[in-house]
Order: structure tokens, then C-alpha cells, then sequence
């Protein structure tokens, strides 16, 4: 079982889309995925009751709770955690069960000042974060603009950007991830991508 926190403090990061459509990506390629929500905002578990299928299971829990959840999920090959957009006690405790944690944002400036203190809490937490661009536009010199930014705090960001593309809004009203409602579409190749790479870490 490989867990992945998924953390921001900045709220409308992108936490829970990272979350469910990776999820999903894992169920396609055959890897069972189970998503923990710790956010009091239910967004993720929102997204599974619109889901037509049990799978990927979903469970909405409050951080304290989070050793015994994860032993529910102990047959799941991934475990992703969707936490609330905050610094606080709660997302500590996603840090720490992490093997590694996600930090998804904009490509925005003030997106990107908001980083340090995200950054900050996962390396409190002893643990290593990987910045995750999302919703960056197709065309500009945002996206490598922003990766200087990072590379200056320090962090890693992940060779895969998610773009600004409809089918991510699409597919979570449908209750679906992108892979499912445009199979052949970039957002359904970016998720892929992202999924893959986290795998071969």
C-alpha cells in the first residue's frame, strides 16, 4: 500500500480533483485505490456519492481516526488523502502518514506565495513534497515561470502540469475522473502521466 497526501493550504488548489482522478487512474490501470477525505468540505465524498460504482472506495473520516482507517484499507495498493485547505493538526496527521505528499497549485502568483507555508508543514511532518501545477493555461511562459518559483523554495515539482481544461469540472459533476469521461482526451493523458510517474518513484 502506497498512501499519498494530497495537501495545500491555498483552497480551490485542486486537492480533491488531484485526489479522485488519480484514484481512478489507479482502478484503470488495475491497481485498487481507496480515498481517505479528512476535509470537513466532503468534496471528494460528495464526488463518490454521484458515482454510479462502488469503486475507487471512499471513506470520510476525521484525522484522528486516520491509523485505524488505514488498516481498513490495507488491501488497497493506493490510499490517497484529500485534506482540507488549511494548516492545522489535520493535515500534520495526513503528513505523516504519507509516503509521499502532493501539493497541487495554480500557476497564479499568489497561488505560489502561499507555497512556502505549505512547504513548510510537510518538511515539519519529516517528509518530502512534490508540487503538483494545476490549472495552467495551454499557452504563456506561466507554467515554467512558476517552476523557477518553486525550484526556489526548494521543492521538487512533478514533470507532469495538469492544464485548465473543462473536462476536469465535466467529469467531477458526472461523478467521474477524467480517464472515464474522455478516455482520449489531455486531461485524461495528463491524469495518466501523473499516475504513472508516481508509480515508478
Amino acid at each position: 500500500m502506497r498512501i499519498v497526501s494530497i495537501v495545500s493550504q491555498k483552497g480551490g488548489a485542486g486537492k480533491t480533483t488531484v485526489a479522485v482522478n488519480l484514484a481512478v487512474a489507479a482502478l484503470a490501470a488495475g491497481e485498487a485505490g481507496t480515498i481517505i477525505d479528512i476535509d470537513p468540505q466532503a468534496t471528494a465524498s460528495n464526488w463518490g456519492d454521484r458515482r454510479q460504482t462502488a469503486f475507487p472506495t471512499i471513506i470520510s473520516a476525521q484525522a484522528a481516526r486516520l491509523p485505524h482507517v488505514l488498516k481498513q484499507a490495507s488491501s488497497s495498493a493506493w490510499v490517497f488523502i484529500d485534506t482540507p485547505p488549511a494548516i492545522s493538526n489535520t493535515t500534520m496527521a495526513a503528513v505523516k502518514v504519507a509516503d509521499i505528499v502532493l501539493v497541487p497549485s495554480r500557476a497564479a502568483i499568489f497561488d505560489l506565495d502561499t507555497l512556502s507555508a505549505t512547504l513548510d508543514l510537510v518538511r515539519m511532518g519529516q517528509r518530502e513534497a512534490v508540487v503538483v501545477l494545476n490549472a495552467v493555461p495551454s499557452r504563456g511562459p506561466d507554467t515554467e515561470e512558476a517552476r523557477e518559483i518553486i525550484s526556489n523554495y526548494g521543492a521538487t515539482v512533478a514533470p507532469i502540469a495538469l492544464g485548465h481544461r473543462a473536462a476536469f469540472q465535466h467529469a467531477g459533476i458526472n461523478g467521474l475522473g477524467v480517464v472515464e469521461y474522455e478516455p482520449g482526451g489531455k486531461a485524461a493523458y495528463e491524469i495518466r502521466e501523473l499516475f504513472d510517474w508516481l508509480r515508478d518513484l
